[in-house]
C-alpha cells in the first residue's frame, strides 16, 4: 500500500529508514539530488557537514554511475530490483547508467540454517523431517529475496527449496513508500521529470516485485507456462510440487543441467551449440508472438541445458505478459522497420505507446528514418537487436510518448537472451529468426474465423452502447436539471507558477506578523509594562529578539533562492 507524501514521516520507523536511506545516497556523494528533492530535510545539519569532505572523495574516486550502483546495492533487495528494473529504461537513464546497473549483483550473505528450517516448518505447518529426508544445511545460491536448497522428498525425489528471507515483505514495504515518496518529490521538483512519471514507474515496481514475494504466483506462472508448452519436446518445465509449497516456500522439481553459457563444459559434453542456439530462440519467439506470456529474465543463470539437449528456463518470478493487440502492434511494429516504412513505423509505435497530446508526425518519422538509416545497413555482428529498440523506443520519449510496463519487460527478456545465444552462436541471425512469426501474427488478422469474430464483436459492442444511450442521454440531463453536471479543466505548465505565488503570500503572511511584532514590541516597550529589565519591559524585548531572528531568517531564504 502506497501512502501520500508526507505520511511516512508519521512513522518512527519509516522516518529511520528514510534516514539510512538518505545517508547512504549522502555516502555516495548524491548531495544535490537530495537537495533538488528536498529530501535531505531527514538529516540535521551538522551531520550533512560532517560528512561533506568524505563524500567529495568517494565521488572523486568513482563515476557517477558506478556510485549510483553501489548505493542501491548497500539499500537492500528493494532497491536492487529496482536499480535492474531501471536497467531497462534507456528512455530514463544515459547509456552508462544502463550499463553499470546491469551489473547490479543480487546475491547476499545466507541466512543460518535454523532461520530457514523454522520458515519451512511455519509454512508448511510439519517438520522438516517429516516432509524431507534429506535437506541440504548449505543452501545451493543465496539471493536478496530467497535462498535455495538441495532436499530430497521421503518419496525419493531430488528437489530444490526456495525460501523466503524472514522479515523480508516489512522491509520492502517500508522501502517501496519511501521509494514513492521520492518519486513523488521528483515529479514536483525535478523540472522534464513529470512526463516520465516515476511515482508510476515505482507502482509498476511494487506491483512486480510483490508478485515475486507471493510464490504462489511463480507457481502458477510455471505450471502456465508448462501447459502452453506441453508439446513442446524440446523444452523442460520443471515440476512443482504443491504439497511442500507455499506462500513463502517452493519446492521444485531438481535439473540436473548445464548452464546455456558453460560452452567448454557443452562442447565436451557434446552438445551443439548452434543447434541450442536456434532452439533457444525459437522457444522465446513463441513465448513473445504466440502465447504472450514469456520469462522476462532469461539470463544465463536461468537457463540450463539438460541431457537429450533439452532447454530449460528456471525463476518464473518475472514474467512478462502482451495481450493480442499488443502483439499485433509490437510485430507490424518490426514489419515496417525491416521494410524501410518509416510512416507506418511511426504509426506503429503511436500504437504501442500513450501521450498526453498528439505529437508532431513530421519530426517523429523523421527521428524513424534516420534510426533506420544509422543501424539497418550495418554488418551483423555490429547489431544487437534488444539495444535497437531500446534506442528506438527511447526516442519516442522525446515527442512526450510513454511506453507501457509490458514493452520494457519484453525489451529486457530479448537483450538478455539475445546475449546468451550470442554466445551460443556470435553468427546468430535474431532478425531472420523473428521474421516468421511476425509474418505469422500478421496473416492471423486476416485469417476469416478472426475477422468474423472481430466482425461479431464489434457489432455487440455498438448494439451495447445502442443499449445504454438513452439511459446515459436521461442522467446527464437529469444531473444537468439538479445542477450537479460539472466540467473538469486540466492544466499544463501552471506548476512553476502556482509554486511561485504560494511562496510570495507565504512571505507576504511572514512579513506581516513580523511587522505586527514589532510595532506590539515597540508598544509595550513605550508604555513600560512589568517586568521590567534595566528599565526596558522583559515581553517586548523578548519580541523584538524574535523579530530580529524572523527577520534574519526571512532575509536568508529570499537570499538562497537567488531573489531579492
Amino acid at each position: 500500500m502506497f501512502y501520500p507524501p508526507g505520511v511516512i514521516s508519521r512513522t518512527y520507523h519509516h522516518v529511520q529508514r528514510y534516514r539510512e536511506v538518505v545517508t547512504v545516497f549522502l555516502k555516495y556523494g548524491f548531495d544535490e539530488f537530495l537537495q533538488l528533492v528536498h529530501a535531505n530535510r531527514y538529516l540535521n545539519s551538522a551531520f550533512r557537514i560532517s560528512r561533506r569532505k568524505k563524500n567529495r572523495k568517494i565521488a572523486a574516486e568513482r563515476a557517477r554511475p558506478v556510485r549510483l550502483r553501489l548505493a542501491l546495492q548497500d539499500l537492500g533487495p528493494t532497491f536492487v530490483k529496482m536499480g535492474q528494473i531501471l536497467a531497462t529504461r534507456a528512455d530514463l537513464l544515459p547509456d552508462e547508467y544502463i550499463q553499470e546497473l546491469r551489473k547490479l549483483e543480487d546475491e547476499v550473505p545466507s541466512v543460518p540454517f535454523t532461520d530457514i528450517r523454522e520458515k519451512v516448518e511455519k509454512e508448511l505447518h510439519a517438520n522438516m523431517d517429516s516432509l524431507f529426508s534429506e535437506f541440504d544445511r548449505e543452501p545451493l545460491a543465496a539471493a536478496s529475496i530467497a535462498q535455495i536448497h538441495r532436499a530430497r522428498l521421503l518419496s525419493g525425489e531430488r528437489v530444490v527449496v526456495k525460501v523466503q528471507r524472514p522479515g523480508l515483505r516489512q522491509r520492502i514495504d517500508t522501502d517501496l513508500e519511501i521509494m514513492f515518496n521520492l518519486a513523488s518529490l521528483m515529479e514536483k521538483h525535478v523540472e522534464g521529470w513529470s512526463i516520465h512519471q516515476p511515482s508510476k514507474i515505482v507502482r509498476q515496481m511494487s506491483h512486480i516485485l510483490r508478485k515475486e514475494l507471493d510464490f504462489t504466483i511463480e507457481a502458477s506462472h510455471i505450471q502456465r507456462f508448462a501447459h502452453q508448452f506441453q508439446k513442446e519436446r524440446t523444452l523442460h518445465v520443471p515440476r512443482v510440487y504443491s504439497d511442500h509449497s507455499s506462500e513463502k516456500v517452493l519446492t521444485l522439481e531438481f535439473l540436473d543441467g548445464i548452464k546455456a553459457t558453460n560452452l567448454e563444459l557443452l562442447r565436451e559434453k557434446g552438445y551443439d551449440l548452434e543447434k541450442i542456439a536456434h532452439e533457444t530462440a525459437e522457444l522465446m519467439m513463441k513465448q513473445i508472438f504466440i502465447h504472450g506470456f514469456f520469462h522476462a529474465d532469461p539470463h544465463a543463470g536461468n537457463l540450463f541445458v539438460l541431457p537429450k539437449q533439452e532447454i530449460s528456463f528456471i525463476d518464473f518470478g518475472m514474467m512478462g505478459m502482451m495481450n493480442r493487440k499488443l502483439r499485433e502492434h509490437f510485430a507490424d511494429l518490426l514489419f515496417h522497420i525491416s521494410r524501410h516504412d518509416e510512416s507506418a513505423a511511426a504509426d506503429a509505435l503511436l500504437k504501442l505507446t500513450t501521450s498526453q497530446r498528439p505529437p508532431e508526425r513530421g519530426p517523429l518519422e523523421a527521428d524513424v528514418a534516420e534510426f533506420m538509416t544509422l543501424h539497418f545497413y550495418k554488418p551483423l555482428r555490429q547489431m544487437s537487436f534488444g539495444r535497437l529498440l531500446q534506442e528506438l523506443l527511447n526516442k519516442t520519449t522525446r515527442h512526450g510518448l510513454r511506453i507501457p510496463m509490458e514493452i520494457f519487460l519484453l525489451i529486457k527478456a530479448v537483450s538478455t537472451f539475445e546475449s546468451v545465444v550470442r554466445q551460443l552462436d556470435p553468427e546468430f541471425d535474431i532478425l531472420r529468426e523473428t521474421a516468421p512469426y511476425v509474418r505469422k501474427v500478421r496473416m492471423d488478422r486476416a485469417r476469416p474465423s478472426r475477422l468474423t469474430r472481430n466482425l461479431f464483436e464489434s457489432g455487440l459492442s455498438a448494439l451495447e452502447f445502442l443499449k445504454e444511450l438513452p439511459d446515459d442521454l436521461r442522467a446527464f440531463v437529469r444531473s444537468m436539471e439538479q445542477g450537479k453536471a460539472r466540467i473538469a479543466f486540466e492544466h499544463h505548465g501552471l506548476g512553476p507558477l502556482i509554486q511561485g505565488l504560494e511562496r510570495v503570500s507565504n512571505r507576504i503572511a511572514f512579513a506581516i506578523v513580523l511587522a505586527a511584532l514589532v510595532v506590539g514590541s515597540s508598544l509595550m516597550v513605550h508604555a513600560r509594562i512589568p517586568p521590567t529589565w534595566n528599565d526596558i519591559p522583559i515581553i517586548g524585548l523578548i519580541g523584538f529578539l524574535l523579530a530580529a531572528v524572523m527577520g534574519f531568517g526571512l532575509l536568508v531564504s529570499i537570499i538562497r533562492h537567488g531573489k531579492m
